[in-house]
């Protein structure tokens, strides 16, 4: 995808049919729900645009909650992060088993391989999504920064949204190099931003620990359905041992957490795009490196609550709504998230 391409949702009729817009138009991002008493009234009106190696979106709506589940992550299977930061009205955000107020001003940053929740009032913010490869060597700091909220009267804060808003406003008139070069700043920046906070302090793995980190992910990644991906095969493999394993992955769930999860997220995947429309559940479940089909449907439905079964019969079109022919051009929406690369 070229850079400077748009998607617009600009609609002045509020209602049912502007909801249903609006749905096609968050679906890689979120599932949400609005009020019934509130439907009539609905709007929503967002304008994003491709950066080349971000996504830039600034989008407004009347009140709602918003999701983002373990089926619409797991379906997705990206781990961008997302910056937002509020231009008016004020949410409050559920992650990582915290929750967070964001006022105007404030920059929430999300985990787009996390599950999260918000309940928001009528609003209008800027959105980015950045892959994860274009923090360097901050990587391992954001995967303990799922929720975090830089307040926008820190100094920092305030640089952050004059950043932010100033991309917003000249991003129409770069060029491909410079929308590149102004995607890899704003990483930068959030990367500094996100180094001060108290939690990073706490939680984030020593800095030489994040290109270790990285290349142990990307090898999962490209092992995941070998039955011998475990920690004695990455210790080996890396010359590290598993005290030092544990350590990295704890914000990821651990080592064998961190597998399974993205076993199953690639179980889901297939299933719910029609790859295992015509296999067995016990041939994708091979697939994936699970022991047996039993075990595998038992981890699908703890992690996803219902069978692996369920989603092989909804098939393609339910398991991606944001793909129906409604409206087409945010047919593409999709791919550019899948497709979002540093």
């Amino acid at each position: 995808m070229r850079s400077n391409s748009v998607l617009q949702l600009d609609d002045e009729r509020p209602g049912l049919h502007q909801a249903a817009a609006w749905r096609d138009a968050v679906a890689p991002f979120w599932s949400f729900a609005i009020r019934r008493e509130d439907v009539a009234e609905f709007r929503g009106r967002s304008h994003v645009q491709h950066l080349g190696n971000a996504i830039l979106c600034r989008a407004g709506a009347s009140g709602l909650r918003f999701t983002r589940d373990r089926a619409l992550v797991a379906r997705m299977g990206v781990d961008h992060i997302l910056a937002h930061v509020r231009l008016s009205g004020r949410s409050r955000v559920e992650a990582g088993g915290a929750a967070q107020d964001c006022g105007p001003g404030d920059i929430c940053l999300l985990d787009l391989s996390r599950p999260l929740a918000a309940q928001s009032t009528d609003y209008q913010a800027l959105t980015v999504v950045l892959p994860r490869g274009l923090f360097g060597a901050d990587q391992a700091m954001l995967d303990a920064l799922h929720g975090q909220v830089i307040r926008g009267a820190s100094p920092f804060g305030r640089m952050l949204n004059d950043h932010l808003r100033a991309l917003d406003a000249h991003a129409p008139g770069f060029s491909e190099r410079e929308s590149g070069a102004a995607a890899r700043a704003t990483a930068v920046l959030l990367g500094a931003a996100v180094s001060g906070l108290p939690a990073a302090e706490r939680n984030a793995q020593a800095p030489d620990g994040a290109p270790l980190l990285l290349a142990l992910r990307r090898f999962i990644e490209a092992e995941l359905a070998s039955p011998d991906l475990n920690a004695e095969t990455l210790g080996r493999q890396f010359g590290i041992s598993r005290s030092a394993l544990y350590r990295l992955f704890v914000p990821l769930g651990g080592v064998a957490g961190y597998i399974r999860q993205r076993r199953l997220a690639r179980a889901y995947r297939d299933l719910a795009a029609g790859d295992g429309r015509g296999a067995r559940i016990s041939e994708v479940a091979y697939r994936w490196g699970f022991e047996s089909p039993a075990h595998f449907a038992q981890a699908f439905r703890f992690a996803y609550g219902h069978a692996p079964r369920d989603v092989r019969a909804q098939g393609p079109a339910e398991a991606a709504p944001g793909r129906s022919d409604r409206i087409e051009a945010w047919g593409d929406f999709y791919d550019w998230v899948l497709k979002l690369a540093a």
